[in-house]
């Protein structure tokens, strides 16, 4: 063996190794470690081991922490297990880095949800309100910062949930997209998501509210019975009263007994300059109001604080002051002292998930614009399960049948075809998983449509070594020919296939990018099989007194 041929060697042994490594955290066994609350009970582990049957899984118990291995723990699964509704015993879980991940820095594919399971949402940002509002109309540049600080805010809100790789990425400046992985009801975070989280103290003026309420109480403007109209009766009522350019008409909520629902009850008009908001608010906490009812204490900034004193002072006794919620007017005390101490309470006859919601949501800010969800869709764990099954079961029947068709037809040849074919998927796993790449279904179907790529090429460099056996040349002479003349029908085949992939990915959305990004690099992985794993091969197993060659 050459010099150049034992380097060679070197370079495929060094790439097949770490490829290897690269590929075991996705394919290899993964531990998932759970820590089970003190009251747990041997009934709970027992629900934990229907839900991890043996022998597909090993389930290990240490007093309070269980330790699961298998080969399909994903952070859809951990999310199942940590959902309080149906594993309330469970106090954490977390998936233990592989040992791969520490070494070379490895890391998991991960799965998209129509692979692992969970809930997709999309979020469209409502900039019409927004605008109307602030009174002009927001560039595209506006609109791109909103979007980027939505962003931020939307992903903290996620991460209070527990929620293990959310995926989260804005569609233009007009959209957000919230993928979960293993949530299948998204309930509670809808719920966060719908409001923006603003809160702010604003006083009420009474002559104007008592005029606008007039007008709903005699029927002269009606409110539908479901609701469904209250912006329309809004701008009515607005124009009704001849309503000044620095207030503002909203409606105050109560809740209805029955339902334990929150309904627009009567109109109450405010001034537009905000007493205190709730960027001056540094602390909050659940609490309790004189009435034992469920409210938020909070703590001012020093400037919220000053604001807070301006507002509640003695200019301002007998008047009523609002307190606003993402537009809904929740409580409206009357101002009889003055508050100095920058501590003071949100009232509004709240349940205790929305006092929750709503402490939460100060900590975090408010966001810039309003959202609302467009779209919503979700998968089963078990159908994610079955499509990455079916995905595998075609990949093997494509192997299987083109390894007869490659043995039968150019024999051993054929037989080093296959390895090469072996080689190539696990290259185009290695860089999938370096990449940090989310694999969806149609990028799974675009990984098996490169196995019949890259069996193309080893068919185009064998019947090139034919025709030069052929015309009499001999084995070594053959092999080299075929090789070189081979190279740019397979090079300008594979280029005109990865272009037309860098047109999907550019204009395509997220399933057509992963199919784009994975039919790419399976082709990148098959361009380094077929002319330089094969043809090293060739290249040492073909000297000058090689006579015959199978193919």
């Amino acid at each position: 063996m050459t010099q150049r041929n034992l380097l060679t060697l070197l370079i495929i042994l060094a790439v097949t190794i770490i490829s290897t490594i690269l590929v075991l955290p996705t394919l290899g066994v993964n531990v998932m470690e759970i820590q089970m609350t003190e009251a747990s009970t041997q009934e709970n582990i027992d629900a934990l081991k229907k839900r991890f049957p043996a022998p597909k899984y090993k389930f290990d118990v240490e007093e309070k922490t269980v330790k699961v291995e298998g080969t399909n723990i994903n952070n859809a699964v951990m999310n199942e297990i940590l959902k309080k509704e149906d594993y309330p015993f469970v106090r954490e879980a977390k998936i233990l880095p592989h040992w791969a991940e520490k070494a070379i820095l490895a890391k998991r594919i991960n799965l998209g949800l129509d692979l692992q399971g969970g809930s997709m949402l999309v979020l469209e940002a409502d900039y019409g309100k927004m605008e109307k509002k602030m009174g002009r109309t927001l560039t595209e540049k506006d609109k791109g910062e909103i979007t980027n600080q939505a962003l931020d805010l939307i992903q903290n809100r996620i991460d209070t949930f527990g929620v293990s790789e959310p995926q989260l990425r804005a569609r233009g400046t007009e959209a957000i997209e919230l993928q979960l992985p293993g949530v299948r009801d998204p309930k509670a975070v809808k719920t966060l998501l719908g409001m923006t989280g603003r809160v702010e103290y604003r006083l009420v003026d009474e002559p104007f509210s008592q005029k606008a309420g007039q007008l709903v109480k005699d029927g002269t403007i009606k409110l539908n019975p479901d609701y469904s109209n209250v912006e329309e009766v809004k701008e009515k009522l607005a124009a009704a009263v001849q309503l000044p350019a620095d207030k503002e008409l909203l409606f105050y909520y109560d809740r209805d007994e029955n339902t334990k629902k929150i309904f627009p009850s009567y109109p109450i008009v405010l001034e537009k300059a905000v007493s205190l908001a709730g960027s001056d608010i540094a602390s909050a906490a659940p609490g309790y109001d004189d009435y034992g009812r469920l409210a938020v204490n909070f703590t001012t900034t020093a400037e919220g604080a000053a604001k807070f004193a301006d507002a509640t002072s003695k200019k301002n006794h007998g008047r009523r002051l609002a307190i606003v919620i993402d537009e809904k007017v929740r409580s409206a005390p009357a101002l009889n002292v003055q508050i100095n101490t920058g501590k003071a309470i949100i009232e509004g006859n709240f349940t205790q998930d929305e006092v929750n919601m709503l402490v939460r949501i100060i900590k975090e800010g408010a966001l810039p614009v309003d959202l609302k969800i467009v779209q919503e869709s979700s998968v089963g764990p078990s159908l994610g399960q079955d499509a990455i099954d079916a995905g595998i079961k075609a990949g093997v029947v494509a192997l299987v049948a083109i390894a007869i068709f490659m043995v039968a037809y150019y024999k051993i040849a054929g037989i080093v075809s296959i390895i090469g074919l072996v080689l190539n998927a696990l290259y185009a796993l290695a860089l999938l998983s370096w990449l940090g790449f989310t694999l969806t279904l149609p990028g799974l179907a675009g990984f098996v449509l490169t196995l019949g790529v890259a069996i193309d090429a080893n068919v185009i460099i064998y019947e090139r070594i034919r025709e030069e056996l052929r015309s009499g040349k001999t084995v070594k002479t053959a092999v080299h020919l075929g090789f070189d003349r081979a190279f740019w029908t397979i090079f300008d085949s594979n280029l005109t296939t990865v272009l037309a992939a860098l047109i999907l990915s550019m204009v395509g959305t997220g399933p057509i990018k992963g199919y784009a990004v994975t039919l790419t690099i399976g082709i990148a992985a098959n361009m380094f099989v077929a002319l330089y794993v094969t043809k090293f091969w060739y290249m040492v197993t073909t000297g000058k007194d090689k006579k015959k060659l199978s193919i």
